[in-house]
């Protein structure tokens, strides 16, 4: 789903792994460089959360690179709580692994 800020594509957001991972739904989001600092992925993550909790999720979860400071920012300002860390959880293109935190929202949080 984009996300728009004065008819600009400011970011994208989603829920992904419906009903395919022992976590539950994943949410996800990316904001352009422009578009940051503003509140935007926070506001997306908590909608994207509060969605799939309404369609009857039991827990949502998102992951950040540990690295990345700002990601994480946002997953508490979208009102997740931070589990733990993932230990090389995320793999990118060129190969490289790294290790992830862990956040997620229950009904109620």
């Amino acid at each position: 789903m984009a996300i728009e800020a004065d008819g600009r594509l400011v970011g994208s957001t989603g829920v992904h792994r419906i009903g395919q991972h022992p976590l539950g739904p994943e949410v996800g989001y990316w904001i352009a460089p422009q578009g940051r600092g503003h509140g935007y992925a926070a506001e997306a993550a908590h909608a994207m959360a509060e969605w799939a909790i309404g369609l009857g999720a039991p827990r949502v979860y998102l992951v950040a690179d540990v690295a990345n400071t700002g990601s994480q920012h946002v997953a508490r300002r979208a009102g997740f709580h931070q589990e733990g860390v993932l230990r090389s959880y995320l793999h990118y293109r060129d190969g490289g692994l790294a290790d992830a935190a862990l956040f997620s929202r229950l009904p109620g949080d």
